[in-house]
């Protein structure tokens, strides 16, 4: 049994919220959300620290991408230093709930439209998100179709691992990134399913299902009669 080299971690990088300590750190990349554009001494003076001590802590904050400067000079002296938040910083930092709102607008299109014009969007959108990567590619064996599966979703933030065994292809993913969806709206998980079936032009069996209560999702994509 041999393993293929896919295992490609989502490219929707994990929170690092826990790598802020709640504390001065923490305290600083509020500062700088509610006051972009500030100099260790402008942020020392709102926290009561001293600026080398802010300095320090601005930093680690730099070496982990959640804050950069740009030098800026005064009427006097040397150019000083002002810090922001860093794009990587507003969208791993701070909350958002996308899942929340998007469940909430399907809630409201069942009302208004029925089941089946959800069942309709979904799978416009999966069939979209698709063609803009697949579009004009060419794969010359199964094993490429499935090691280009296997990117698609993990840029889609669905952590998969692809095993290769003699008679088959095992495509797990471990993380469901729609798993508000697809509780509620359990054809989701269908129609990813009807999509690898069309991608791959074979029958495709799932093996195991997140949303039905397995750790990970999992797919028995078998080789038929082709020989490697």
């Amino acid at each position: 049994m041999t393993r293929l080299s896919v295992i490609i971690f989502c490219t929707n990088e994990v929170s690092e919220v826990a790598a802020i300590p709640k504390g001065t750190r923490n305290k600083i990349v509020q500062v700088l959300k509610r006051n972009q554009g500030l100099s260790s001494t402008e942020i020392g003076e709102q926290l009561g620290l001293h600026k080398v001590t802010v300095r320090q802590h601005l930093d680690v904050l730099e070496n982990n991408g959640y804050v950069d400067y740009t030098k800026e000079r005064g009427r006097r002296g040397r150019p000083r230093n002002v810090y922001h938040l860093t794009e990587k910083a507003i969208n791993q930092l701070f909350p958002r709930n996308y899942p929340g709102f998007a469940v909430s607008l399907l809630d409201a299109v069942a009302a208004t439209d029925g089941e089946k014009k959800v069942h309709s969007l979904l799978r416009q959108q999966m069939e979209q998100r698709a063609a803009n990567y697949f579009q004009g590619q060419k794969y010359d064996s199964l094993g490429e179709k499935v090691e280009a599966l296997a990117d698609f979703f993990n840029r889609e933030g669905h952590m998969v691992e692809v095993e290769e065994t003699r008679s088959a292809f095992v495509f797990r993913e471990y993380h469901c990134a729609l798993i508000n969806i697809a509780e509620k709206y359990g054809q989701l998980c269908q129609i990813e399913l009807s999509f690898f079936q069309n991608i791959l032009g074979l029958p495709i069996q799932r093996e195991c299902h997140i949303a039905s209560g397995d750790s990970l999702c999992s797919y028995h994509i078998p080789k038929m009669n082709i020989i490697n």
